[in-house]
Protein backbone atom coordinates (compact mmCIF):
# COMPACT_ATOMS: atom_id res chain seq x y z
CA UNK A 1 0.00 0.00 0.00
CA UNK A 2 1.40 3.46 -0.76
CA UNK A 3 1.90 5.91 1.98
CA UNK A 4 3.29 9.08 2.28
CA UNK A 5 2.62 11.19 5.35
CA UNK A 6 3.02 14.37 4.48
CA UNK A 7 3.21 17.74 6.60
CA UNK A 8 0.82 19.75 7.72
CA UNK A 9 -0.91 21.72 5.43
CA UNK A 10 -4.11 22.83 6.48
CA UNK A 11 -6.33 22.55 9.30
CA UNK A 12 -7.47 19.24 10.52
CA UNK A 13 -10.78 18.80 8.22
CA UNK A 14 -13.38 15.91 8.81
CA UNK A 15 -14.03 14.46 5.51
CA UNK A 16 -17.61 12.43 5.00
CA UNK A 17 -17.30 9.53 2.43
CA UNK A 18 -20.35 8.03 0.99
CA UNK A 19 -19.83 5.18 -0.88
CA UNK A 20 -22.83 2.84 -2.53
CA UNK A 21 -20.69 -0.55 -1.36
CA UNK A 22 -18.11 -0.64 1.53
CA UNK A 23 -15.62 -2.72 -1.51
CA UNK A 24 -15.23 0.56 -3.76
CA UNK A 25 -12.78 2.67 -1.22
CA UNK A 26 -10.36 0.07 -2.61
CA UNK A 27 -9.87 2.44 -5.42
CA UNK A 28 -9.07 5.14 -3.37
CA UNK A 29 -8.00 3.19 -0.08
CA UNK A 30 -4.03 4.82 -0.33
CA UNK A 31 -5.90 8.25 -0.37
CA UNK A 32 -7.70 7.64 2.38
CA UNK A 33 -4.96 6.62 4.30
CA UNK A 34 -2.75 9.13 3.30
CA UNK A 35 -5.48 11.77 4.46
CA UNK A 36 -5.76 9.80 7.86
CA UNK A 37 -1.94 9.86 7.97
CA UNK A 38 -1.75 13.61 7.47
CA UNK A 39 -4.25 14.46 10.58
CA UNK A 40 -7.91 14.49 9.05
CA UNK A 41 -10.92 11.89 10.51
CA UNK A 42 -12.15 10.24 7.90
CA UNK A 43 -15.73 8.98 8.25
CA UNK A 44 -16.95 6.22 5.72
CA UNK A 45 -20.73 6.10 5.08
CA UNK A 46 -22.25 3.20 3.19
CA UNK A 47 -25.98 2.00 2.84
CA UNK A 48 -27.19 -1.07 4.86
CA UNK A 49 -26.66 -3.43 1.79
CA UNK A 50 -23.70 -2.07 0.84
CA UNK A 51 -21.85 -2.88 4.16
CA UNK A 52 -19.19 -5.08 4.58
CA UNK A 53 -15.93 -5.45 6.80
CA UNK A 54 -12.94 -2.70 6.05
CA UNK A 55 -9.91 -3.72 4.63
CA UNK A 56 -7.63 -4.04 7.73
CA UNK A 57 -4.99 -1.23 7.01
CA UNK A 58 -8.58 1.20 7.04
CA UNK A 59 -10.20 -0.91 9.86
CA UNK A 60 -6.83 -0.16 12.23
CA UNK A 61 -6.64 3.84 11.61
CA UNK A 62 -7.35 5.54 15.10
CA UNK A 63 -8.94 8.83 12.25
CA UNK A 64 -10.95 6.16 9.83
CA UNK A 65 -14.39 4.96 10.77
CA UNK A 66 -17.74 3.11 8.90
CA UNK A 67 -20.93 3.86 9.55
CA UNK A 68 -24.42 3.39 8.00
CA UNK A 69 -26.48 5.92 5.43
CA UNK A 70 -29.55 6.28 4.12
CA UNK A 71 -29.87 4.31 0.60
CA UNK A 72 -32.13 6.48 -1.83
CA UNK A 73 -35.27 7.84 -1.01
CA UNK A 74 -37.61 7.53 1.92
CA UNK A 75 -40.22 9.50 0.61
CA UNK A 76 -43.26 8.67 -1.86
CA UNK A 77 -41.06 10.41 -4.76
CA UNK A 78 -38.51 7.64 -4.61
CA UNK A 79 -40.22 5.81 -7.50
CA UNK A 80 -40.82 8.48 -9.69
CA UNK A 81 -37.75 10.39 -9.19
CA UNK A 82 -35.52 7.46 -9.89
CA UNK A 83 -37.33 7.18 -13.00
CA UNK A 84 -37.01 10.68 -14.26
CA UNK A 85 -33.53 9.93 -13.93
CA UNK A 86 -33.60 7.02 -15.61
CA UNK A 87 -34.98 9.06 -18.50
CA UNK A 88 -32.62 11.06 -18.56
CA UNK A 89 -29.75 8.44 -18.39
CA UNK A 90 -31.30 7.00 -21.45
CA UNK A 91 -32.14 9.83 -23.32
CA UNK A 92 -28.43 10.92 -22.88
CA UNK A 93 -27.46 7.99 -24.91
CA UNK A 94 -29.27 9.47 -27.76
CA UNK A 95 -26.62 12.19 -28.37
CA UNK A 96 -24.77 12.24 -32.09
CA UNK A 97 -21.49 11.01 -30.07
CA UNK A 98 -22.98 7.98 -28.42
CA UNK A 99 -24.79 6.87 -32.00
CA UNK A 100 -22.38 4.03 -32.16
CA UNK A 101 -22.69 2.89 -28.52
CA UNK A 102 -25.59 0.32 -28.97
CA UNK A 103 -24.85 -1.65 -26.38
CA UNK A 104 -24.89 1.28 -23.70
CA UNK A 105 -27.93 2.39 -24.84
CA UNK A 106 -29.60 -0.94 -24.76
CA UNK A 107 -28.17 -1.08 -21.23
CA UNK A 108 -30.05 2.05 -20.20
CA UNK A 109 -33.10 1.31 -21.89
CA UNK A 110 -33.23 -1.69 -20.13
CA UNK A 111 -32.69 0.01 -16.41
CA UNK A 112 -35.34 2.53 -17.84
CA UNK A 113 -37.87 -0.47 -18.29
CA UNK A 114 -36.48 -2.14 -15.21
CA UNK A 115 -37.61 1.54 -13.27
CA UNK A 116 -40.96 1.68 -15.25
CA UNK A 117 -42.22 -1.78 -14.39
CA UNK A 118 -40.54 -2.68 -11.29
CA UNK A 119 -39.53 -6.02 -12.80
CA UNK A 120 -35.71 -6.70 -13.04
CA UNK A 121 -35.94 -8.38 -16.69
CA UNK A 122 -39.04 -6.90 -18.00
CA UNK A 123 -38.26 -4.46 -20.99
CA UNK A 124 -41.02 -2.54 -22.66
CA UNK A 125 -42.44 -4.05 -25.79
CA UNK A 126 -43.34 -2.37 -28.80
CA UNK A 127 -44.68 -3.01 -32.05
CA UNK A 128 -44.58 -0.77 -35.43
CA UNK A 129 -48.23 0.43 -35.53
CA UNK A 130 -48.03 -0.16 -39.35
CA UNK A 131 -46.46 -3.71 -39.95
CA UNK A 132 -46.72 -4.81 -36.59
CA UNK A 133 -43.36 -5.64 -36.56
CA UNK A 134 -41.38 -6.41 -32.99
CA UNK A 135 -39.05 -3.32 -32.11
CA UNK A 136 -35.82 -4.34 -30.25
CA UNK A 137 -34.91 -2.38 -27.26
CA UNK A 138 -32.26 0.10 -29.75
CA UNK A 139 -34.97 0.86 -32.37
CA UNK A 140 -37.07 3.00 -29.89
CA UNK A 141 -34.36 5.05 -29.25
CA UNK A 142 -34.07 5.89 -33.02
CA UNK A 143 -37.51 6.46 -32.68
CA UNK A 144 -37.13 9.04 -30.64
CA UNK A 145 -33.44 10.47 -32.33
CA UNK A 146 -36.48 11.21 -35.26
CA UNK A 147 -37.67 14.55 -32.88
CA UNK A 148 -33.90 15.68 -34.35
CA UNK A 149 -31.40 17.56 -32.74
CA UNK A 150 -33.99 20.43 -31.25
CA UNK A 151 -36.32 18.03 -30.54
CA UNK A 152 -33.69 16.19 -28.34
CA UNK A 153 -32.22 19.35 -27.10
CA UNK A 154 -36.24 20.15 -25.82
CA UNK A 155 -36.42 16.95 -23.76
CA UNK A 156 -33.28 17.50 -22.13
CA UNK A 157 -33.92 20.70 -21.11
CA UNK A 158 -37.16 19.86 -19.62
CA UNK A 159 -35.65 16.83 -18.09
CA UNK A 160 -32.98 18.81 -16.41
CA UNK A 161 -35.62 21.87 -15.21
CA UNK A 162 -37.74 18.56 -13.69
CA UNK A 163 -34.81 17.70 -11.52
CA UNK A 164 -33.56 20.88 -10.41
CA UNK A 165 -36.92 21.26 -8.97
CA UNK A 166 -36.27 18.28 -6.99
CA UNK A 167 -35.82 18.90 -3.16
CA UNK A 168 -33.13 16.44 -1.45
CA UNK A 169 -34.94 13.58 0.26
CA UNK A 170 -34.90 15.21 4.49
CA UNK A 171 -32.81 11.81 5.34
CA UNK A 172 -29.94 12.57 3.72
CA UNK A 173 -29.72 16.57 4.98
CA UNK A 174 -30.64 15.12 8.40
CA UNK A 175 -27.73 12.84 8.16
CA UNK A 176 -25.10 15.20 6.71
CA UNK A 177 -26.13 17.63 9.96
CA UNK A 178 -25.38 15.22 12.04
CA UNK A 179 -22.02 14.23 10.67
CA UNK A 180 -21.15 17.88 10.63
CA UNK A 181 -18.22 16.95 7.97
CA UNK A 182 -16.26 19.92 6.67
CA UNK A 183 -16.31 17.92 2.95
CA UNK A 184 -18.31 15.50 1.39
CA UNK A 185 -16.95 12.84 -0.89
CA UNK A 186 -19.89 10.70 -2.84
CA UNK A 187 -19.06 7.59 -5.13
CA UNK A 188 -19.83 6.64 -7.96
CA UNK A 189 -22.89 9.10 -8.10
CA UNK A 190 -23.08 8.32 -11.52
CA UNK A 191 -24.91 4.99 -12.11
CA UNK A 192 -28.11 4.64 -13.98
CA UNK A 193 -31.10 6.43 -12.07
CA UNK A 194 -28.62 6.92 -9.23
CA UNK A 195 -29.73 7.84 -5.86
CA UNK A 196 -26.86 9.50 -4.62
CA UNK A 197 -27.58 12.78 -6.89
CA UNK A 198 -29.38 13.31 -3.55
CA UNK A 199 -26.16 13.58 -1.18
CA UNK A 200 -25.22 16.30 -3.54
CA UNK A 201 -28.27 18.43 -2.85
CA UNK A 202 -28.14 17.68 0.32
CA UNK A 203 -24.70 19.05 0.93
CA UNK A 204 -25.55 22.12 -1.39
CA UNK A 205 -28.75 23.12 0.98
CA UNK A 206 -25.94 22.48 4.08
CA UNK A 207 -23.49 24.62 2.04
CA UNK A 208 -21.11 21.67 2.60
CA UNK A 209 -18.56 21.15 -0.44
CA UNK A 210 -19.12 18.09 -2.06
CA UNK A 211 -16.69 16.14 -4.47
CA UNK A 212 -16.67 12.63 -7.01
CA UNK A 213 -13.94 11.08 -7.20
CA UNK A 214 -14.26 8.96 -10.65
CA UNK A 215 -12.77 5.24 -9.99
CA UNK A 216 -12.55 4.24 -13.53
CA UNK A 217 -11.44 4.94 -17.29
CA UNK A 218 -15.38 4.19 -18.19
CA UNK A 219 -17.37 5.81 -15.61
CA UNK A 220 -18.39 9.03 -17.31
CA UNK A 221 -19.19 7.35 -20.49
CA UNK A 222 -20.91 3.86 -19.49
CA UNK A 223 -23.20 4.82 -16.66
CA UNK A 224 -25.51 7.43 -17.77
CA UNK A 225 -25.41 10.94 -15.80
CA UNK A 226 -24.37 12.80 -13.36
CA UNK A 227 -27.73 14.34 -12.74
CA UNK A 228 -26.71 16.47 -9.55
CA UNK A 229 -23.47 18.60 -10.91
CA UNK A 230 -20.58 18.25 -7.56
CA UNK A 231 -18.43 21.37 -6.58
CA UNK A 232 -15.39 19.33 -7.91
CA UNK A 233 -14.83 16.50 -10.43
CA UNK A 234 -11.15 14.73 -9.66
CA UNK A 235 -10.34 12.71 -12.66
CA UNK A 236 -7.55 10.50 -14.30
CA UNK A 237 -6.28 12.37 -17.11
CA UNK A 238 -7.16 15.53 -19.58
CA UNK A 239 -9.33 12.77 -21.49
CA UNK A 240 -11.60 12.74 -18.89
CA UNK A 241 -11.67 16.31 -18.46
CA UNK A 242 -13.19 16.74 -21.64
CA UNK A 243 -15.89 13.81 -21.33
CA UNK A 244 -17.11 15.68 -18.10
CA UNK A 245 -17.93 18.89 -19.82
CA UNK A 246 -19.02 17.44 -23.15
CA UNK A 247 -21.12 14.70 -22.01
CA UNK A 248 -22.42 16.05 -18.45
CA UNK A 249 -21.60 19.66 -18.94
CA UNK A 250 -19.01 20.34 -15.84
CA UNK A 251 -16.81 23.32 -16.14
CA UNK A 252 -13.54 22.62 -16.36
CA UNK A 253 -12.49 24.98 -13.64
CA UNK A 254 -14.69 22.35 -11.73
CA UNK A 255 -11.96 19.63 -12.77
CA UNK A 256 -9.24 18.71 -11.28
CA UNK A 257 -6.66 16.03 -13.11
CA UNK A 258 -5.24 14.33 -10.30
CA UNK A 259 -3.67 11.12 -12.30
CA UNK A 260 -5.50 7.50 -11.03
CA UNK A 261 -4.64 6.17 -7.23
CA UNK A 262 -5.62 2.80 -7.63
CA UNK A 263 -2.52 2.16 -9.38
CA UNK A 264 -0.10 3.37 -7.59
CA UNK A 265 0.06 0.00 -5.24
CA UNK A 266 0.76 -1.93 -8.81
CA UNK A 267 3.47 0.31 -9.75
CA UNK A 268 5.50 -0.30 -6.74
CA UNK A 269 5.45 -3.96 -6.65
CA UNK A 270 7.78 -6.50 -7.84
CA UNK A 271 7.71 -9.92 -8.59
CA UNK A 272 7.43 -12.29 -6.00
CA UNK A 273 8.94 -15.08 -7.73
CA UNK A 274 11.85 -16.25 -10.46
CA UNK A 275 10.83 -16.98 -13.74
CA UNK A 276 11.46 -20.62 -13.23
CA UNK A 277 9.17 -21.07 -9.63
CA UNK A 278 6.66 -18.94 -11.73
CA UNK A 279 6.28 -21.34 -14.39
CA UNK A 280 6.67 -24.73 -12.35
CA UNK A 281 3.67 -23.55 -10.32
CA UNK A 282 1.52 -23.53 -13.02
CA UNK A 283 2.74 -26.86 -14.93
CA UNK A 284 4.99 -24.84 -17.59
CA UNK A 285 8.29 -24.91 -19.16
CA UNK A 286 10.21 -21.80 -18.02
CA UNK A 287 12.08 -22.43 -21.51
CA UNK A 288 8.77 -21.42 -23.38
CA UNK A 289 7.76 -17.56 -24.22
CA UNK A 290 4.63 -16.73 -22.42
CA UNK A 291 1.60 -15.38 -24.26
CA UNK A 292 -1.24 -13.97 -21.06
CA UNK A 293 -5.24 -13.33 -22.07
CA UNK A 294 -7.12 -11.32 -20.00
CA UNK A 295 -10.54 -11.93 -19.92
CA UNK A 296 -12.73 -9.04 -19.74
CA UNK A 297 -16.42 -8.58 -17.90
CA UNK A 298 -19.36 -10.43 -18.93
CA UNK A 299 -20.67 -7.07 -19.52
CA UNK A 300 -18.02 -6.68 -22.89
CA UNK A 301 -17.98 -9.88 -23.56
CA UNK A 302 -20.48 -12.55 -22.22
CA UNK A 303 -19.10 -16.09 -22.38
CA UNK A 304 -15.88 -15.63 -23.44
CA UNK A 305 -14.37 -19.08 -22.56
CA UNK A 306 -15.61 -20.28 -26.30
CA UNK A 307 -13.75 -17.62 -27.79
CA UNK A 308 -11.03 -18.00 -25.64
CA UNK A 309 -10.81 -22.00 -27.04
CA UNK A 310 -10.79 -21.03 -30.73
CA UNK A 311 -8.05 -18.53 -30.20
CA UNK A 312 -5.80 -20.57 -28.61
CA UNK A 313 -6.50 -22.80 -31.56
CA UNK A 314 -5.67 -19.94 -33.99
CA UNK A 315 -2.84 -18.69 -32.46
CA UNK A 316 -0.84 -22.21 -32.24
CA UNK A 317 -1.86 -22.75 -36.19
CA UNK A 318 1.75 -20.02 -35.97
CA UNK A 319 4.98 -21.65 -36.20
CA UNK A 320 6.51 -18.51 -34.13
CA UNK A 321 3.62 -18.91 -32.04
CA UNK A 322 3.05 -22.62 -31.59
CA UNK A 323 5.56 -23.80 -28.85
CA UNK A 324 4.88 -20.74 -26.56
CA UNK A 325 2.87 -20.98 -23.46
CA UNK A 326 -0.62 -19.57 -23.05
CA UNK A 327 -1.79 -18.27 -19.55
CA UNK A 328 -5.28 -17.03 -19.07
CA UNK A 329 -6.59 -15.35 -16.45
CA UNK A 330 -10.45 -15.17 -16.12
CA UNK A 331 -12.54 -11.79 -15.00
CA UNK A 332 -12.65 -11.86 -10.94
CA UNK A 333 -16.89 -11.54 -11.84
CA UNK A 334 -16.58 -14.25 -14.47
CA UNK A 335 -14.85 -17.15 -12.80
CA UNK A 336 -18.25 -19.38 -13.24
CA UNK A 337 -17.97 -19.99 -16.99
CA UNK A 338 -14.36 -21.62 -16.35
CA UNK A 339 -14.93 -23.92 -13.63
CA UNK A 340 -14.98 -26.58 -16.07
CA UNK A 341 -12.34 -25.54 -18.28
CA UNK A 342 -10.00 -28.09 -17.67
CA UNK A 343 -6.43 -27.84 -19.81
CA UNK A 344 -5.00 -31.16 -20.88
CA UNK A 345 -1.16 -31.83 -19.07
CA UNK A 346 1.14 -30.54 -21.95
CA UNK A 347 -1.02 -28.46 -23.30
CA UNK A 348 0.87 -25.12 -22.67
CA UNK A 349 -1.63 -23.72 -21.34
CA UNK A 350 -2.33 -22.78 -17.46
CA UNK A 351 -5.55 -20.51 -16.18
CA UNK A 352 -4.90 -18.59 -13.29
CA UNK A 353 -8.08 -17.18 -11.08
CA UNK A 354 -8.55 -14.87 -8.43
CA UNK A 355 -11.65 -12.78 -6.90
CA UNK A 356 -9.64 -9.82 -6.56
CA UNK A 357 -11.17 -6.86 -8.09
CA UNK A 358 -7.97 -4.78 -7.95
CA UNK A 359 -4.80 -6.39 -9.35
CA UNK A 360 -3.05 -8.46 -7.15
CA UNK A 361 0.29 -9.87 -6.62
CA UNK A 362 -0.88 -13.28 -9.34
CA UNK A 363 -1.76 -10.55 -11.83
CA UNK A 364 1.24 -9.10 -11.88
CA UNK A 365 3.47 -12.38 -11.74
CA UNK A 366 1.74 -13.43 -14.80
CA UNK A 367 1.68 -10.06 -16.88
CA UNK A 368 5.77 -9.85 -15.69
CA UNK A 369 6.69 -13.00 -17.36
CA UNK A 370 4.86 -12.76 -20.51
CA UNK A 371 5.95 -11.45 -23.80
CA UNK A 372 3.09 -10.19 -24.63
CA UNK A 373 -0.87 -9.62 -23.77
CA UNK A 374 -4.11 -10.58 -25.18
CA UNK A 375 -7.40 -8.73 -24.06
CA UNK A 376 -10.78 -7.59 -25.70
CA UNK A 377 -11.58 -4.58 -23.58
CA UNK A 378 -10.46 -4.96 -20.04
CA UNK A 379 -9.00 -2.62 -17.76
CA UNK A 380 -5.99 -5.47 -16.61
CA UNK A 381 -4.71 -4.11 -20.41
CA UNK A 382 -3.14 -1.07 -18.27
CA UNK A 383 -2.00 -2.82 -15.85
CA UNK A 384 0.16 -4.56 -18.80
CA UNK A 385 1.08 -0.97 -19.66
CA UNK A 386 2.04 -0.31 -16.52
CA UNK A 387 4.83 -2.78 -17.04
CA UNK A 388 5.76 -1.58 -20.46
CA UNK A 389 4.22 -4.88 -21.90
CA UNK A 390 2.66 -4.80 -25.78
CA UNK A 391 -0.66 -5.25 -25.34
CA UNK A 392 -2.79 -6.78 -28.63
CA UNK A 393 -6.53 -6.85 -29.34
CA UNK A 394 -8.75 -8.19 -32.19
CA UNK A 395 -12.27 -7.14 -33.45
CA UNK A 396 -13.59 -10.46 -32.14
CA UNK A 397 -16.46 -11.65 -34.53
CA UNK A 398 -19.90 -11.47 -31.81
CA UNK A 399 -17.88 -8.92 -29.00
CA UNK A 400 -18.35 -6.00 -31.59
CA UNK A 401 -20.82 -4.49 -29.15
CA UNK A 402 -19.00 -4.94 -26.14
CA UNK A 403 -15.51 -2.90 -27.90
CA UNK A 404 -16.86 -0.83 -30.26
CA UNK A 405 -20.05 -0.30 -29.16
CA UNK A 406 -18.06 1.60 -26.09
CA UNK A 407 -16.08 4.86 -26.14
CA UNK A 408 -13.86 4.16 -23.62
CA UNK A 409 -12.14 1.34 -25.72
CA UNK A 410 -11.04 3.15 -28.17
CA UNK A 411 -8.70 5.27 -25.99
CA UNK A 412 -6.51 2.37 -25.72
CA UNK A 413 -5.91 1.80 -29.35
CA UNK A 414 -2.73 2.56 -30.70
CA UNK A 415 -4.52 4.52 -33.88
CA UNK A 416 -5.88 6.76 -31.78
CA UNK A 417 -2.34 7.60 -29.51
CA UNK A 418 -3.01 4.73 -27.44
CA UNK A 419 -0.76 1.70 -26.56
CA UNK A 420 -2.84 -1.58 -27.57
CA UNK A 421 -2.61 -2.95 -31.48
CA UNK A 422 -5.69 -3.87 -32.83
CA UNK A 423 -6.24 -6.34 -35.49
CA UNK A 424 -9.06 -7.19 -37.60
CA UNK A 425 -8.23 -10.72 -38.48
CA UNK A 426 -6.69 -13.42 -36.97
CA UNK A 427 -3.84 -13.33 -40.00
CA UNK A 428 -2.79 -9.84 -38.95
CA UNK A 429 -3.51 -11.17 -34.86
CA UNK A 430 -1.17 -13.97 -34.96
CA UNK A 431 1.29 -11.41 -37.11
CA UNK A 432 1.30 -8.83 -34.55
CA UNK A 433 2.24 -11.55 -31.38
CA UNK A 434 4.85 -12.80 -33.27
CA UNK A 435 6.29 -9.64 -33.57
CA UNK A 436 6.47 -9.25 -29.59
CA UNK A 437 7.59 -12.85 -28.98
CA UNK A 438 10.82 -11.45 -31.08
CA UNK A 439 11.36 -9.05 -28.83
CA UNK A 440 9.98 -6.28 -31.45
CA UNK A 441 8.20 -3.79 -29.00
CA UNK A 442 8.06 0.19 -28.78
CA UNK A 443 8.29 0.43 -24.98
CA UNK A 444 8.63 4.05 -25.56
CA UNK A 445 5.38 4.62 -26.80
CA UNK A 446 3.57 2.52 -23.61
CA UNK A 447 5.14 4.54 -21.15
CA UNK A 448 4.05 7.77 -22.84
CA UNK A 449 0.43 6.99 -23.02
CA UNK A 450 0.19 5.25 -19.71
CA UNK A 451 1.87 8.50 -18.36
CA UNK A 452 -0.48 10.60 -19.92
CA UNK A 453 -3.86 8.49 -18.91
CA UNK A 454 -2.63 7.22 -15.55
CA UNK A 455 0.07 9.35 -14.20
CA UNK A 456 -0.33 12.86 -16.02
CA UNK A 457 1.48 14.72 -13.75
CA UNK A 458 5.06 12.32 -14.46
CA UNK A 459 4.95 8.91 -14.79
CA UNK A 460 7.34 8.67 -11.16
CA UNK A 461 5.07 10.95 -9.61
CA UNK A 462 2.33 8.91 -7.61
CA UNK A 463 -1.11 9.92 -8.01
CA UNK A 464 -2.30 9.32 -3.90
CA UNK A 465 -0.78 12.77 -2.77
CA UNK A 466 -1.91 14.76 -5.65
CA UNK A 467 -5.92 13.52 -4.97
CA UNK A 468 -5.39 14.01 -0.94
CA UNK A 469 -3.97 17.78 -2.31
CA UNK A 470 -6.95 18.27 -4.10
CA UNK A 471 -9.11 16.69 -1.26
CA UNK A 472 -7.80 18.79 1.28
CA UNK A 473 -8.30 21.59 -1.04
CA UNK A 474 -11.99 21.33 -1.25
CA UNK A 475 -12.08 20.99 2.67
CA UNK A 476 -10.47 24.26 2.83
Amino acid sequence: MVRRVHARRIAYVKLLFILAQTSYIRHFESVVLALADRGHELRLAVSREGHTSLAPALAAHPRISQTICPTGRADKWREPVETLRSLADYVHYLEPAFLPAEKLRTRAFRNLAKSLTGHEKTHIKLRCPYCKERIADDQAGKLLMSLGDQGLQGLRRLLQAMEASVRPDSAHEQFLRAERADAVLVTPLINHGSGQSEWVKAARVLKTPVGFPVFSWDNLTTKGLIHEQPDRLFVWNEIQRKEAADYHGIPREHVVVTGAPRFDDFFSMAPSTGRATFCRGLGLDSARTIITYLCSSEFVSGREVEFVRQWIDEVRQDPALEGSSIVIRPHPRSLEQWRDFNPSRGSRVAVTTSGVMNADQLLYDSLYHSAAIVGLNTSAQIEAGILGKPVYTMLAPGFERGQQGTLHFQYLLAQNGGFVEVADSFDSHRSQLAQAVAGRVDRTRVDRFIESFIRPSGLHLPATPIMADAIEALAS
